[in-house]
């Protein structure tokens, strides 16, 4: 339900989508499924996360909802256990796709790798069909580092989900944080070495003139595989995650 709403919120159709019955409706849904702590949990019937619980407080906001007591235990479950930049990797991704987090704060998803040769066990079509789904919008909405419109609703939802100033935020220290609630397995040595040569010193690289010609490539070649997969699930997608 989250995804849905900052999509139709950054593409502009939001209230053209959904009725003011629907919104209502989908609002008393959200509440209905907070955790006694204040929380979200990922999935519906799950433990609180910072994962569920920010997208749905963001949901909440984005649909016009305003403080009262459910937003207050919400958000004070979020900064209670580091704030938003505590949330995992997807959450990052799309807190920046709506203007709530920097992209500078995420860890680095090179579209460029859709570029190398098909045979090589790092292409991403070898990746296994749910993991290579995903990786693929998100590594174009990296590429592009989309931002959707910043309208006074998103810069009051900046203040509400940091415990700093959203100007003071230091999101390099944030690319690597999580709360322990979303950690499910650490990362090891090796994920770590791979992550810190592509935040420092690929993706520097890829962005200088003129090897970011390169990008504009990946992203045209990304697109194209985003259409087929769409044309060829009849626009269904493999499962709502990707989708």
């Amino acid at each position: 339900m989250p995804i849905l709403i900052f999509a139709l919120h950054v593409t502009g159709s939001l209230n053209t989508v959904l009725s003011t019955e629907h919104r209502r409706e989908i609002c008393r849904y959200i509440y209905n499924h907070q955790n006694e702590d204040g929380g979200w949990g990922t999935q519906v019937l799950g433990p609180s996360t910072m994962f569920g619980s920010c997208l749905n407080y963001v949901t909440l906001r984005l649909l016009g909802e305003v403080e009262n007591d459910a937003l207050t235990n919400g958000r004070a479950w979020i900064l209670l256990r580091g704030s938003a930049t505590a949330i995992p990797q997807w959450g990052k991704i799309w807190l920046s796709v709506v203007g709530l987090y920097e992209w500078s704060g995420n860890n680095s998803i090179v579209p460029e790798l859709w570029l190398v040769p098909h045979f090589l066990p790092i292409h991403p079509g070898r990746f296994w069909c749910f993991c290579r789904l995903v990786y693929m919008p998100m590594s174009y909405l990296y590429g592009k580092k989309f931002v959707g419109p910043i309208t006074p609703t998103i810069m009051a939802i900046r203040e509400e989900l940091y415990s700093v100033s959203y100007n003071e935020i230091d999101w390099n220290k944030a690319r690597d944080t999580c709360a322990k609630e979303d950690l499910r397995y650490p990362r090891s040595l090796l994920q770590n070495v791979i992550w810190t040569c592509l935040n420092k010193f690929v993706e520097p690289v890829l962005n200088c003139w003129p090897i970011n010609k390169l990008r504009d490539t990946a992203l045209k070649n990304l697109m194209k595989h985003i259409h087929y997969e769409d044309e060829s699930t009849k626009y269904i997608g493999v499962c709502p995650i990707n989708k």
